[in-house]
């Protein structure tokens, strides 16, 4: 069965154009801490909260903002 990457298209008839511009990093490291201090001053010198919960950072850092709370209105709303 083939899938049709098109549905959607009958149904996004007068809808407002979306393009994804999704954020590409020009180079990925993997960097290890020794130390629980190593990762706070290395948490300093970049100026972001490093986790040990979280894996990925961006620097400096992304700032994405929150879709989750924003909707679309037409004047026949």
């Amino acid at each position: 069965m083939k899938k049709d990457n098109h549905r959607y298209e009958k149904e996004w008839v007068d809808m407002p154009e979306f393009v994804m511009n999704p954020e590409i990093p020009l180079k990925t490291i993997k960097l290890s801490f020794k130390t629980e201090e190593d990762m706070l001053r290395f948490s300093e010198l970049i100026g972001q909260d490093v986790k040990m919960s979280k894996e990925n950072y961006w620097f400096p850092k992304l700032n994405r903002c929150a879709v989750s709370d924003k909707k679309y209105y037409t004047d026949e709303s």
